[in-house]
Parts: C-alpha cells; sequence; structure tokens
C-alpha cells in the first residue's frame, strides 16, 4: 500500500544556498565603506563630492585611531628631551683656503699631477694631489641658540695640537687674489702658544656686510634667533701644524668650553720655508715653475 504524502511546503524567506555551489566572496571592508559613501552622498556635483571626501576622511580617523589604539599600527616617539649635558647651541664650520696663497705638496714636481688652469677649482686638485694649504687656513664658524635661552660667549683660543717642520716639496697657486676685507681674528701658530690678533683687513671694505667690518671683541650673545659668526685665520711660516679652537661659553648657570674642528679632526696648514719649487699659473694659461 502506498502512503499519500502532502507535498512539500514551498520555502519561505531568503534562498540559501544551492547544494554544490559556494557563496560568492565577502566584499572585502573597503569596498563597503565606498559604497557606503555612495549610498549616502548627495546626487551631483559639487555638493556630493565634499560630503563624500568629507565621510571619506571621517571614515580614515576613525580606521586611524582604531587601530593605533591596538597596536596594529606603527608610532614613532617623540624625540628624547636634551640631555642636562647637552650644549644650548649649535655650531656650523665651515673650512676655506684662498688660492693665491697656495698649496704644498710633499713630492718631486715630476710626481705632482698637472695644476688645472688659473680659473678652474684648484680645491678639487689639491684634494687629489693630497695637497696641503699653505701659510694660511681659514675657519668661519657661526654659533646659534637651540632655543630663545641666551648664550653668552665668553673667549676664544686657538691651541696647536701637533707641529712639525714645514713641509717640503712643491708649491702651487694660482697668481692673483681680489679684494678682502673681514673681521677675524688672525693666529699666529709659529708662537707657543699661538698669538692671537683681532683686526680688519681694509682693502675691499665696500664689498663686506656692515656688521663684518668691525673686529671682534668678546662677550657675544647668542640665541636662537641672534647667531653670531666668526673667522679664525691659522697662519704659519716653519709649521705643519695640526690645530683647532676653543670657545668658552656660558648659560643658565653652566660652563664650558666648545671645541671647533673640522668634524672631528683638527684643521691642518703648513708653512712655505720649506718648498723647494714654486709653480705660479697665470690667467693667460701659462706657468712659471722656478726652484727657490
Amino acid at each position: 500500500m502506498t502512503e499519500q504524502r502532502d507535498p512539500p511546503e514551498a520555502p519561505t524567506g531568503r534562498p540559501g544556498p544551492v547544494e554544490g555551489q559556494s557563496e560568492g566572496p565577502r566584499p572585502a571592508r573597503s569596498d563597503r565603506v565606498r559604497a557606503l559613501v555612495r549610498r549616502l552622498s548627495p546626487a551631483g556635483p559639487p555638493a556630493g563630492r565634499w560630503f563624500a571626501g568629507v565621510l571619506a576622511a571621517v571614515v580614515t580617523a576613525m580606521l586611524t585611531a582604531w587601530l593605533l589604539a591596538w597596536g596594529l599600527l606603527p608610532v614613532t616617539p617623540p624625540p628624547p628631551p636634551p640631555g642636562p649635558d647637552a650644549l644650548p647651541f649649535t655650531v656650523a664650520v665651515r673650512v676655506g683656503h684662498d688660492p693665491p696663497d697656495g698649496w704644498v705638496v710633499e713630492a718631486p714636481l715630476a710626481h705632482v699631477p698637472a695644476r688645472p688652469a688659473w680659473s678652474e677649482d684648484w680645491s678639487r686638485w689639491a684634494r687629489d694631489a693630497a695637497a696641503v694649504p699653505a701659510s694660511r687656513q681659514h675657519v668661519s664658524f657661526t654659533v646659534q641658540g637651540v632655543d630663545e635661552a641666551q648664550v653668552t660667549l665668553t673667549d676664544l683660543r686657538v691651541r696647536v695640537v701637533a707641529r712639525r717642520p714645514a713641509l717640503r716639496g712643491v708649491f702651487a697657486a694660482p697668481g692673483g687674489g681680489g679684494p678682502t676685507a673681514y673681521r677675524w681674528v688672525h693666529a699666529t701658530l709659529d708662537e707657543d702658544p699661538p698669538l692671537l690678533t683681532a683686526g680688519l683687513f681694509e682693502e675691499g671694505e665696500e664689498f663686506v656686510p656692515e656688521h663684518e667690518r668691525r673686529e671682534i671683541r668678546f662677550p657675544y650673545r647668542v640665541s636662537l634667533s641672534d647667531a653670531e659668526t666668526f673667522l679664525v685665520i691659522g697662519y704659519t711660516e716653519n709649521c705643519d701644524c695640526d690645530w683647532k679652537v676653543e670657545v668658552d661659553w656660558a648659560a643658565q648657570g653652566r660652563i664650558g668650553t666648545v671645541t671647533v674642528d673640522d668634524a672631528g679632526r683638527p684643521f691642518r696648514v703648513t708653512g712655505a720655508a720649506g718648498v723647494r719649487t714654486e709653480c705660479w699659473t697665470s690667467p693667460d694659461g701659462t706657468e712659471e715653475c722656478r726652484q727657490r
């Protein structure tokens, strides 16, 4: 006997997935955000674009805050406060040399690289030839406070850290020179301790800013908004000298001395007393070398 059954009722609600078929991938969070923005944005420019931009910015800020709160984004820590021994000022150093003062190469003339033309860059040749500045070396440095607290610079000294006889070899330089005028401290390195003289070159004074026409006279006061620039000229005739500058300072109950050098190395200049051969290059391109 066959059992009679009522036909199955039709399913109500959303149909379930068909057997053997998998559900499609769920939309990504960013897709859902963009869909939400499209639904909430008024149609048509420019109001729709403005509203969409504001909503996107708000959503991005909320998402970023949530990721930061849960430690899912790296956080750059603020720089640590300066230590109690940190200098209350910075020092920027520039080392210079006037080409007419020349360089000395400790080698026979045949082994010295060919000299550049009068108007070319002699500093590059000096590096390639391992040449040492002759007679004078200019050290310019600027002292500036790190905040508005006042720093007083009370004195300046030059210290020779090594003395050797002046280099023997070849002196080379472009002939001639332009006008110069600036406030300076002239340090005679042949003396021990070096003899310091404050002064001013008068030649060409009209080409120099007003503040550089005054002699250096300590003390000076510096801050973040008020810096001071100094020029120290190390001079020698008989010494192959390594030298540094020391500046005494006082600020907020502290005192100290800062050393001015060439990125951790002493400055170096040699006298020309030991030179055996002199070579001068003229503006017309000719060079004259003669024995001393």
